[in-house]
């Protein structure tokens, strides 16, 4: 998701249609609300934010559910919802470097906007604050201000082509993540100003999705023991003990109740106010306990929906495989995301969350799901990761989830690099997944038959292909003929529309995808390895049941390997690993922390390993220390370091590795850089979470095993970086040519069909325009190069190291 799209989410274009014709006021509290039950399907949330003063009342006791809210306001509950109030409210008078609107109140939260990224500075002078904030201008500001990552879903919306342009990612991220969802009609509504009412169910929604947290200390749950609303007392079993204000409201099940209502034994979740008084009751019935009715919530995909003497049966399987079938009264009444609707409309297939009383279901809700198609770019035993339309996503994948292909149930295991598929996604759930094709399927040749190929995949699964009539075979680069390839060649297929075999390419019979560190291991039911090797590529085999594991020359079972480890595999002739060897092998007498050196004359060392035996050594003149992937001088060992040794020939030690605690390693993208006198760095991992590291003065940096100046960096790159003693020690550039950047124009050459870039970071990097590469302007019309100017923010998309994508921010 572009960064900097944010640039333009409130310039003046917006407001000449959202402007909001009342004054902006600052909020109050008011004590008990006097009109939220005019928006009753938001009461439970108006009540929480209000007490937790994220979105209060007016003084007049009032909260006014269906008042739109302002761009500031949207600014400032996000601000407190991140627990940055106070922080927002000391820099009401900070002096900045950018003009700040004159307002009443509130500049501190745009300063605050500005420093979470959710708000440009260049542009915060072109901002309406009173102006009414319209649902996908929230959506925008609610990904950039909790950094949520864009999923590549698309939308179903009636009205998704309304969306503007830009923010169809924002929109998509937060109806996958839950936080926001369509209304009556299959719209989203996406230029409709957004209510107070909506405002609190998003800012509550972020809270239960844990994404934000602000007052731990003032929501509690617990399971109750005793209830005394007359003397106005809560006992939890897990030993808090709280007041109930006058004002509480009490929930069960989602329905409003009297305090009454509320039973020991009873699940729930408290808010407290300000004063640590109760002001907000949920609550969920347990199946055991005094006024227990067996409650219970059940998420999964339709089967079948049938009715047997006038009575609704549901039948649903749920993401780990458990099926479940429950009958409905007549008059239950299906939620869907369109409107309610009768249970004849409930269709197979639909997502569904259904609860049960009584073992008899009382409400059903269809959730809303999102449909996506790419390939397959790696399976993990719970991760599905997967390309669609240029953007890489990971995706949960439950223990049962359904797997289809040719129409018929197949296991997860079937799944394989490069598949093409169609996934069903709930949040960041892979619900359903159907194989459409092998795209490009590797394996090994187990028969070459006239016209067919039989190939078998690292998974060890057989697969047969049919041959186009002019299919082409390519070994080294040439092209040969289908005389030369050979059983066991291993190879990789190129197929058409048909899944006719087009190309076949003999793959490298080096032994790199066999040796690299172990990224995953299925030590249960059959088991499964996967490997990185040194070119970063991924290999995942199954494992014979007695696979044979050494290290050193000890031998190992396989559920004594680790993650980490670095391993060299050998395969039979089914393709199934049948032995691993181990080479990061040490004994446990060259490992230990460090309680003598001699630094003059010979060297010597003695170290103390976790059994507390002492072993002394003798030590070569020349030896090798690291630390990380830096080199020191022998003398520059301290007593008490942990340290890791290896032997030459002679037992005198020739390497020595320092295994420091303050160490670590970070991969993901380069989301910001700063030069200069006090470097730093901030990463983005591949969870959507970013950090910022100082830079070590010395920091080592390569790219393709290059050396490489800070200078040299572009944002947006993927990275590995080491942190010692809480500094970057060294960043090494994984991949700067497949990846989106942005940055301001200051040259465009259309002669030579190249742009230079200069970054936020002040680095400038000169790109040349990849063959029939899209540019679009800011309204998303296509452009010629001519067209682009300097001085414009854009979104560059690169494809070995060439641009074929330019988008004006």
């Amino acid at each position: 998701m572009p960064k900097k799209m944010h640039l333009i989410l409130f310039i003046a274009a917006f407001a000449a249609v959202m402007i909001f014709s009342g004054a902006l006021s600052s909020e109050a509290g008011g004590g008990q609300l006097l009109d939220i039950g005019e928006a009753s399907w938001a009461e439970q949330e108006i009540t929480e934010m209000s007490a937790l003063e994220i979105l209060e009342g007016y003084p007049d006791g009032r909260f006014l559910p269906y008042q739109s809210v302002t761009r500031l306001e949207a600014v400032a509950m996000l601000i407190r919802t991140l627990g940055l109030d106070d922080q927002a409210r000391a820099m009401e008078e900070a002096d900045v470097a950018y003009q700040v609107p004159y307002l009443p109140w509130g500049r501190g939260y745009l300063i605050m906007g500005v420093e979470r990224g959710m708000l440009d500075k260049n542009y915060l002078n072109q901002l309406e604050p009173t102006g009414a904030a319209t649902r996908a201008q929230v959506a925008a500001l609610v990904c950039l201000a909790f950094d949520l990552s864009a999923t590549g879903s698309s939308l179903d919306f009636a009205d998704a082509d309304q969306i503007p342009y830009g923010y169809q990612e924002y929109v998509a991220a937060l109806v996958d993540n839950g936080l926001m969802q369509g209304l009556p009609g299959n719209v989203f509504e996406p230029n409709s100003v957004i209510n107070r009412a909506q405002m609190a169910v998003l800012l509550s929604n972020l809270l239960n999705k844990e994404l934000a947290d602000p007052y731990p200390d003032r929501r509690i749950t617990g399971t109750v023991s005793n209830i005394e609303p007359i003397s106005g007392l809560i006992d939890l079993q897990e030993g808090a003990s709280k007041f109930l204000t006058a004002e509480c409201r009490y929930y069960l099940d989602g329905k409003k109740v009297e305090a009454a209502g509320i039973k020991n034994g009873d699940a729930v979740k408290l808010t407290l106010d300000d004063g640590g008084q109760v002001v907000l009751v949920q609550a969920a019935r347990s199946s055991e306990g005094p006024g227990a009715n067996q409650g219970q919530v059940y998420q999964g995909l339709v089967d079948n929906v049938f009715f047997i003497g006038g009575e609704c049966w549901v039948a649903i399987t749920c993401l780990d495989g458990t099926k479940i079938t429950r009958s409905a009264p007549s008059s239950v009444m299906v939620n869907d995301p369109s409107g309610q609707m009768s249970l004849a409309g409930l269709s197979a297939g639909k997502y569904i969350e259904m609860m049960l009383e009584d073992n008899q279901i009382t409400s059903i809700n269809v959730l809303s799901t999102s449909t996506v198609k790419g390939k397959v770019t790696d399976v993990e035993s719970s991760i599905l990761t997967i390309t669609s339309g240029g953007s890489r996503m990971e995706l949960e994948v439950p223990g049962g989830v359904a797997v289809l292909k040719d129409n018929s149930a197949v296991s997860y295991d079937t799944i394989a690099v490069n598949n093409e598929v169609e996934v069903a996604v709930y949040g960041q759930k892979a619900i359903k997944i159907v194989i459409l094709r092998d795209t490009s399927p590797e394996g090994t040749i187990e028969e070459l038959d006239g016209g067919e190929i039989t190939i078998r995949d690292v998974y060890g699964y057989i697969n047969t292909y049919t041959l186009d009539e002019d299919v082409e075979v390519i070994i080294d680069g040439d092209s040969e003929g289908l005389g030369d390839l050979n059983e066991g060649d291993k190879v990789r297929l190129e197929l058409n529309s048909r899944n006719y075999v087009t190309d076949i390419e003999v793959l490298d019979s080096s032994e790199s995808d066999l040796e690299g560190e172990i990224r995953d291991l299925d030590t249960t039911g059959a088991y499964g390895i996967t490997i990185r090797n040194s070119d970063g590529d991924k290999f995942t085999y199954k494992v014979v049941e007695d696979v044979d594991v050494y290290k050193g020359s000890r031998q190992l079972d396989f559920d004594e390997l680790e993650t980490g480890d670095e391993v060299r595999l050998e395969l039979d002739s089914d393709g199934w690993v049948d032995e691993i060897e181990v080479l990061d092998y040490g004994e446990s007498d060259l490992e230990g922390e460090i309680r003598d050196l001699d630094t003059t004359g010979a060297y010597g060392i003695t170290i103390r390993n976790s059994d507390g035996d002492k072993f002394t050594y003798k030590v070569v003149e020349d030896v090798d220390v690291y630390k990380g992937s830096r080199q020191l001088d022998f003398d520059e060992l301290e007593i008490g370091d942990e340290v890791r040794l290896e032997l030459d020939s002679d037992d005198w030690v020739d390497e020595i590795e320092v295994l420091d605690s303050d160490q670590s390693t970070e991969e993901g993208v380069i989301s910001g850089l700063r030069t200069g006198s006090s470097p730093r760095l901030w990463l983005t991992n591949s969870d959507g979470d970013e950090e910022r590291y100082d830079i070590s003065d010395d920091v080592d940096c390569d790219r393709d095993g290059d050396s490489i100046d800070l200078e040299e960096i572009v944002i947006g790159s993927e990275a590995e970086i080491e942190i010692e003693d809480d500094e970057v020690v060294t960043i090494e550039i994984t991949d700067d040519e497949d990846i989106t950047i942005e940055g301001e124009i200051i040259d465009v050459r259309v002669s030579s069909e190249r742009i230079q870039i200069e970054q936020s970071s002040g680095n400038q990097f000169t790109y040349y325009l990849e063959d029939g590469a899209i540019l679009r302007d800011s309204d998303g019309d296509r452009i010629d190069l001519e067209d682009v100017e300097e001085g414009w923010d854009v979104e560059l998309r690169l494809r070995d190291g060439q641009i074929y994508r330019l988008t004006e921010l």
